[in-house]
């Protein structure tokens, strides 16, 4: 089956909009170590490029470095979804490693983002890791993600491909008692026909 590319409904919104007058320079060696004993000034937040290139797949490499430069802000606030929003543009990017790599650091940030853990399972889908995949899709339903619509719709996809259909078809049904407009999940129920116990079909 192929599994659907849902890491553009996992970015994160919830950052501060800080403003302020000139702009920083690029080019650390290391992006997520921040400037100590510096004023970092911007004339664009750089938190907020890093969101919308993360939200609308657009300006990667802008996004990108505009996620280096908050990531390096020794007072910018919300660093869990800085570097989360840095992996889904890595990501988009072709850069599955680097992706992998910043959602385990958002992790680390935060251990109970629970989309962390979804975004996570994304990648590791596409590295054909479907077991390590399930775990981190179980610990970000276990957290509470705000994604959950996702969490149960992957997970389903996980679990078709596995030959557990019936418990596919529950993740598919749960996704919409979640999200009832879900069109990934209606797409996939539309494939299925519930058969009573007792009838027997030719």
């Amino acid at each position: 089956m192929k599994h659907s590319a849902l890491l553009s409904v996992l970015f994160v919104s919830t950052l501060s909009a800080t403003t302020a007058n000139a702009l920083v320079g690029v080019g650390a060696v290391n992006p997520d170590r921040p400037a100590n004993n510096v004023e970092m000034i911007y004339s664009t937040n750089p938190a907020l490029q890093c969101y919308y290139a993360a939200r609308d797949s657009v300006d990667l490499h802008y996004g990108l470095e505009h996620c280096d430069i908050a990531m390096r802000d020794p007072h910018m606030n919300y660093r869990s979804k800085i570097v989360l929003n840095r992996g889904i543009i890595r990501y988009a990017m072709g850069d599955r490693a680097g992706a992998l790599r910043d959602f385990r650091n958002a992790i680390e940030y935060d251990p109970s983002a629970g989309d962390a853990y979804l975004t996570q399972a994304q990648v590791l889908v596409a590295d054909g890791r479907p077991a390590d995949a399930l775990a981190a899709i179980n610990q970000g339903i276990a957290l509470g993600a705000k994604n959950l619509h996702v969490a149960y719709y992957s997970r389903g996809e996980i679990e078709e491909d596995a030959g557990n259909v019936a418990q596919a078809y529950r993740d598919y049904k749960r996704a919409l008692t979640i999200k009832p407009d879900y069109a990934p999940a209606l797409r996939q129920l539309e494939r299925f026909k519930v058969v009573p116990r007792n009838i027997q079909t030719p």
